[in-house]
């Protein structure tokens, strides 16, 4: 459980410790991608602050992150790509410039960096790059938070942690209950 100061008081957001460190597999494809989940639609309503998250998933396993960012720039996105993604990985992304210097990143073996641009192709006919299984990974978190009627900012990331766990652990009731109390067992011995 993590407390967080909000302009309210405290809040307590539980975050999941099997999601922190970890890194998708060597040598495995990874796509990557930013996405904007809370914004005001068609200039109505109230005014809601603008959260982006970054995130990446491999698609052959299944794994995948996510995390909150500030913005979109090379200085932000570049480190956490260092956190999340294991050296000699390939990493699939789209045009964004902030992507450019991935392959310049130090870590050993390097990072292959291969741009599908979506102005012309959702494939790369020459490369076979592609972010289909990451753009499937942000419409399966948001569905969520459309059945929600959106999320308050305090709880995005809890929301977050939750759907990681939930992917990574729990597809069904039954096994993200079963799930749950191993987890729980571990954390907290008694």
């Amino acid at each position: 459980m993590t407390l967080v100061r909000s302009g309210r008081g405290e809040e307590r957001i539980w975050r999941c410790p099997a999601h922190k460190g970890i890194k998708v597999a060597l040598a495995r494809v990874v796509e990557i991608d930013e996405s904007l989940v809370a914004r005001r639609k068609y200039n109505r309503g109230h005014n809601v602050a603008q959260r982006w998250v970054f995130g990446g998933i491999c698609p052959a396993t299944g794994e995948g992150f996510l995390q909150m960012i500030p913005d979109k720039s090379a200085a932000t996105l570049l480190p956490l790509i260092q956190e999340h993604i294991a050296p000699g990985s390939i990493i699939h992304s789209d045009g964004n410039p902030s992507y450019n210097n991935i392959v310049n990143l130090p870590v050993n073996p390097p990072y292959q960096h291969l741009v599908v641009v979506h102005d012309r192709n959702f494939v790369d006919p020459i490369t076979g790059a592609c972010t289909n299984h990451i753009e499937c990974f942000w419409k399966n978190c948001k569905r969520k938070f459309k059945y929600m009627c959106g999320v308050q900012n305090t709880n995005l990331g809890s929301h977050l942690d939750e759907f990681m766990w939930r992917e990574r652990f729990g597809k069904t009731h039954q096994e993200a209950l079963a799930n749950i109390m191993q987890h729980l067992s571990e954390w907290y011995p008694v």
